[in-house]
């Protein structure tokens, strides 16, 4: 069963107190998902999904909580942590502040949605969950490479590339192999698009990343099976 959230003053208190409720629901979740209990997952998804519902469309701002400053997502930690060393404030915060994350299982528990709709063909719901959670942590790994396979599986191939190009721009920490299987995910998109051009940039630049890249050589494989069937201009 879904713990309830105690009702806790103040802020901080609320959000670990939250976060404390979340993270033995998200584990459960990922029990049931990596032993592949399809019936178990499927019977927790009404309730997961009424607690993701319940976030907010944004993850909570860095805060002060007594001594320290609570930062809530693992990218935005990086970003503080890296200002601090370089002697910077941040976000009108001094860098002499003792910042700590503070995980709330935000991330987490979308990836679960997300991920129990896509077993259940529900591709729509995934893709809105997926969307959601990446709103609330924006280039989190994991949602970000099961948005792209959900956009993928309906073959959106019109959102696949601006979305992963955003992704790449920002990100600097997807490197080698994973980096060049999002790279190669563009290529599959824009030979859906009949863009077998740029479809073979997207495998090059993948394969310049990871030589060996399988996806890359299946986007090549799709541009020649194209290119056999594309009658002359």
């Amino acid at each position: 069963m879904i713990a309830p959230i105690a009702a806790i003053a103040g802020p901080c208190e609320e959000r670990a107190a939250q976060a404390a409720a979340i993270q033995p629901d998200t584990e459960k979740a990922f029990a049931l998902i990596k032993a592949q209990d399809r019936a178990g997952f499927t019977a927790m998804l009404p309730a997961l999904q009424a607690r993701f519902a319940a976030l907010p469309a944004t993850m909570p701002a860095a805060e002060r909580c007594g001594s320290d400053v609570r930062v809530y997502d693992e990218h935005q930690y990086r970003a503080y942590d890296a200002a601090k060393k370089a002697g910077q404030a941040i976000d009108g915060f001094p860098a002499t502040a003792n910042f700590v994350l503070t995980n709330l299982h935000y991330a987490e528990l979308a990836y679960a949605v997300g991920w129990i709709q896509y077993e259940v063909q529900d591709f729509a719901g995934a893709k809105a969950s997926y969307a959601k959670g990446l709103a609330i942590a924006p280039n989190q790994h994991d949602l970000t490479k099961e948005y792209v396979a959900t956009l993928l599986s309906l073959s959106a191939y019109g959102e696949m590339g601006p979305f992963i190009d955003r992704f790449l721009a920002t990100d600097r920490d997807l490197a080698g192999t994973e980096r060049a299987n999002l790279i190669a995910a563009k290529g599959v998109a824009l030979v859906g698009l009949g863009d077998l051009a740029g479809a073979t940039k997207a495998a090059d630049q993948a394969r310049g990343l990871d030589p060996d890249n399988e996806y890359a050589q299946i986007v090549l494989n799709l541009v020649g099976q194209r290119g056999q069937t594309t009658p002359p201009q």
